[in-house]
């Protein structure tokens, strides 16, 4: 079996099918490049010898057309070549665009069939085709910016030619995935299919009706949409456009930066000289430590949790049909908001009937703005809402297959809940506590099945946080996991899998950037500092921005529990800045966090915010302290990725990428990096322990390097 199949019908069309045998789905590799650079030669003596009216390309797989190129591939690729070696891959580029451009000069029409996704290089391939047919609601698009790189194969020039600066610009920047409607709509897709066997029917018809079909731009006389970078109207585009690139990306994604000059670039020049302006583009992004970063995490990392990498080995999948959620207020609503969307039935329980009522009131102000915006039909927010029911009543848990708990952070509450709970439940049914720190092995202590007993983290507001953090208590067991694991892929969240201990393993991470934030702050560096190293290095808000928005009086009792809990087990409490401040800031000042008026911001009525004044008086009475700027750029980051370490020394994540992933989509790690662990690959491990001891010598323990990560610096064994 051969990767490309070519079979000929009684009308002269020419089917061109996909098929990479042993894989599930067809990807642009090595693999692909001999066996289309053979097809297209091929074709292309079949029309020269007559009787060959259209091409007519379309997948082999079920539901499946193409889904990229192979990432693994461009992983293993040097990332300082030699200039030869540079060279070489240069003109292996141009060799993968090749076959496409003589694919669309063939001279007769060529039709292509999406059945399935289309994303990457998968559509590159059919822009390079006359007419694109789709069975709709597949997806189509060019999302290689999300993981550091830009189309390679002619994707940006093709778009750029077909839609005009402008939107290639904010289409390929952004990443963004188009349902088949979106791309109709925009002009990249001609027309849509109810199904398979009607997408070959449409495809072929056009291809018999248009003999003489060309590229819109291999017409005489052909302008790009809007004109090109030298047209009045687009130089504010052209002037301005890279300077707003770099502000949104804190000049950090290297990918947008490449993508806009390119589109630029392209948009100058003919399409032939534009395809091997592309080519050095993205050459550049294909060695730039960046994309290797993104790559790492968001495409082998994230494809190996969505298989289920850190689920255990239980067969059977679990589905919830009813899920029960335990405490109406913004967590649980939001959780229910998240599990009505995605059809299962909900049973919100507070313990009044009022606060359920006003936890369901929460997600029917979540359904309204998405009808408001276009997101959601009426109908469909009505479905949502009649699977939401709100209760008091204990009783109505009973045929749960799963509950929630999504109480205050308080041992006794959920104590109490979790008893009164199982008292209903039925006994295969898992209870799960939502928690972002007490310890699941303690908590399951008021459990009377503690096998059926699960942490599952859910970040805020949960409606949005695509991440929930699942926590394996001592004893709970595989297939509490696996259901667990399950839920949070029902939910459409990514599921990462922690062992038991304080803080599990996002908490523990981000606490350390907070308490270097509040460690810097009590030492008189000028908070404004602080809070733009956070951005400068990538992260979304500063550890002041973050304390803010949890509220320092959640942060303050947190805090007072972790302490209570430590003395009650005899160990001896450490002091640390971190609450010296928060006291402070509560006791002293009055200043509870953002819900409560202001924290360490102060918030106006437009909802724009600044730095309180007070701090200066408070924290620098006698002026601000003078530190590099580099040093609090990297005690932010460094303090998590230790911590993470000794994390791992621990325990508590056994599994790189749930590390990486957790710290980016949960914690607000710079995505950029990779995530906590590819961060340190990428400064490399000597580098990253001798800069460390440097910021232990200046500024504490927290900087220690812990013995896991010496030993990999000295063998040279990566975090993979």
């Amino acid at each position: 079996m051969t990767y490309i199949r070519l079979e000929k019908d009684g009308d002269g069309i020419v089917e061109l099918i996909f098929d990479q045998p042993g894989k599930s789905v067809n990807t642009m590799g090595r693999e692909y490049d001999e066996a289309m650079r053979a097809t297209v030669a091929e074709i292309a003596a079949m029309v020269a010898g007559g009787g060959v009216t259209g091409v007519y390309v379309r997948s082999g797989k079920p539901q499946q057309f193409f889904a990229g190129g192979d990432i693994n591939e461009m992983l293993e690729m040097d990332l300082h070549p030699s200039a030869e070696e540079k060279a070489k891959m240069y003109a292996g580029v141009m060799v993968t665009k090749a076959p496409l451009r003589q694919l669309e000069t063939l001279g007769v029409p060529v039709a292509v069939g999406l059945n399935g996704p289309a994303l990457g290089g998968g559509f590159e391939i059919a822009l390079a085709c006359h007419y694109r047919v789709a069975v709709s609601g597949v997806q189509v698009g060019l999302p290689e910016a999300m993981i550091g790189l830009m189309p390679g194969a002619g994707g940006v020039v093709r778009m750029t030619y077909l839609l005009g600066m402008q939107e290639a610009i904010g289409l390929i920047s952004q990443g963004r995935r188009l349902k088949a409607d979106q791309a109709l709509e925009k002009g990249l897709l001609h027309e849509l299919a109810e199904n398979e066997a009607d997408m070959h029917i449409k495809a072929k018809a056009w291809i018999k009706a248009n003999a003489e079909a060309k590229q819109p731009w291999d017409l005489d006389g052909f302008v790009i949409p809007g004109g090109g970078p030298d047209e009045a109207e687009n130089q504010g585009l052209t002037f301005f456009g890279p300077a707003n690139v770099m502000v949104q990306t804190k000049n950090l994604m290297p990918a947008q930066n490449a993508i806009f000059a390119c589109v630029v670039d392209c948009a100058r020049v003919d399409f032939d000289t534009a395809q091997k302006i592309e080519g050095r583009y993205f050459l550049s992004l294909l060695l730039d430590q960046t994309a290797r970063n993104m790559m790492t995490a968001f495409f082998v990392q994230m494809e190996a949790l969505n298989k289920g990498a850190s689920r255990p080995n239980v067969t059977e999948r679990f589905k919830c049909k009813k899920l029960g959620i335990i405490g109406a207020g913004q967590m649980g609503a939001g959780i229910a908001t998240v599990a009505a969307q995605k059809g299962i039935q909900v049973v919100l329980k507070d313990i009044s009937q009022q606060n359920a009522d006003r936890g369901r009131a929460y997600a029917e102000a979540f359904f309204n703005k998405g009808v408001a915006k276009g997101k959601l039909t009426e109908d469909t927010m009505n479905a949502c809402m009649t699977r939401i029911q709100a209760t008091a009543d204990y009783a109505e848990l009973a045929d749960c297959d799963m509950v929630i708990e999504a109480v205050f952070e308080d041992r006794g509450i959920k104590a109490a809940v979790t008893s009164e709970c199982e008292a209903v439940m039925a006994s295969d049914s898992v209870f799960a506590s939502n928690t972002s720190a007490l310890p699941i092995s303690e908590l399951a202590n008021a459990s009377v099945r503690a096998h059926n007993f699960i942490g599952m983290h859910f970040f805020s507001p949960a409606e949005k946080m695509p991440l929930v953090e699942i926590i394996r208590g001592v004893q709970t067991s595989d297939e509490t996991l696996a259901k667990a694991f399950d839920l949070a892929q029902q939910l459409g969240k990514t599921p990462i899998v922690v062992n038991d201990a304080p803080g599990f393993f996002t908490t523990r991470v981000i606490s350390k950037t907070v308490t270097q934030g509040a460690e810097m702050l009590e030492a008189g560096v000028n908070p404004v500092l602080i809070e733009s190293a956070a951005r400068d290095n990538g992260s979304p808000v500063g550890p002041l921005a973050a304390i803010d928005e949890i509220s320092q009086e959640t942060a303050y009792k947190n805090g007072q529990q972790a302490k209570a809990d430590t003395l009650a087990q005899g160990r001896e409490w450490q002091d640390n800045a971190a609450a010296r401040v928060l006291d402070r800031m509560i006791n002293e000042f009055g200043r509870k966090g953002k819900v409560h008026g202001g924290g360490y911001y102060e918030y106006s009525a437009g909802g724009k915010k600044q730095m309180w004044s007070g701090l200066k008086d408070a924290f620098a009475k006698d002026g601000y302290t003078d530190i590099p700027y580099q040093d609090i750029k990297d005690r932010l980051t460094f303090s998590q990725c230790l911590e993470a370490v000794r994390a791992m020394e621990d325990g508590v994540v056994s599994v790189v990428g749930d590390g990486n992933i957790g710290s980016i989509m949960g914690i607000g790690f710079p995505a950029q990096t990779g995530g906590v662990f590819q961060a340190i690959n990428a400064y490399g491990l000597n580098a990253f322990v001798a800069r460390a001891r440097e910021l232990e010598a200046r500024y504490g323990s927290d900087f220690t390097v812990p013995s896991l990560l010496l030993s990999r610096a000295e063998s040279g064994e990566l975090f993979h």
